[in-house]
């Protein structure tokens, strides 16, 4: 498979784009920097583009089977999460691709039905913004109808870690264990991340992954 996968050196990112290398396929990482990809992402050819740019985004992803994104934005630009996002789709209608699955915000998981984590009362305020713009990136895919987009949220903490293969998946809820944790390793999200990327389980809508 083809893999155009946007910010492959960050955190997230690079354990997708090592996973999806060791599973055989393609991946073409497409990125803001000059700089040569890092030694671990050998394998991996890359392409430098704007990422908020429609229709160089349509070139560099021309001919790929699957546009994926683990885009993060700094803190002084998370208008960037819902413009990153748009640029994608209409990427994707120019060229011809007809998935894109992006690393989602836990924020817009419900922990009650009609009531999303970013809204309780004990949402860490340090990541409230960076949750509301990824929840304003969300609303604007529910508009799109004509692309198969999958927003991929990890649990509720996700960071370094070994990999422990006991993980769940689902939709639109957020996953906890028996102990009310939702916790997700690097190595486990992106290994669930790039089997959605071969077999879609959740079109069209939020998707998620944390230890059961």
């Amino acid at each position: 498979m083809k893999i155009a996968l946007i910010a492959a050196t960050g955190n997230i990112g690079s354990h997708i784009a090592r996973n999806a290398l060791a599973r055989g396929h393609q991946v073409k990482a497409l990125v803001r920097s000059s700089k040569p990809l890092p030694a671990e992402l050998a394998g991996a050819t890359a392409q430098q583009v704007e990422l908020t740019d429609a229709a160089a985004l349509a070139e560099a992803v021309r001919g790929a089977d699957v546009i994926a994104s683990a885009f993060g934005p700094r803190s002084e630009n998370l208008g960037e999460v819902t413009q990153v996002a748009r640029a994608l789709i209409a990427a994707a209608r120019s060229a011809g691709v007809n998935r894109v699955v992006l690393v989602g915000g836990a924020g817009s998981l419900e922990v009650a039905p009609g009531v999303q984590l970013v809204d309780v009362p004990q949402f860490p305020e340090a990541y409230k913004a960076i949750a509301l713009a990824h929840r304003e990136a969300y609303e604007y895919l529910r508009t799109v109808t004509d692309i198969d987009w999958t927003f991929y949220a990890p649990a509720a903490m996700i960071g370094p870690g070994d990999k422990l293969g006991n993980y769940r998946t689902g939709s639109a809820t957020l996953i906890s264990n028996a102990a009310g944790q939702s916790s997700i390793h690097y190595p486990d999200y992106a290994e669930a991340f790039v089997a959605e990327l071969e077999v879609p389980q959740y079109p069209k809508t939020i998707a998620t992954v944390a230890y059961a």
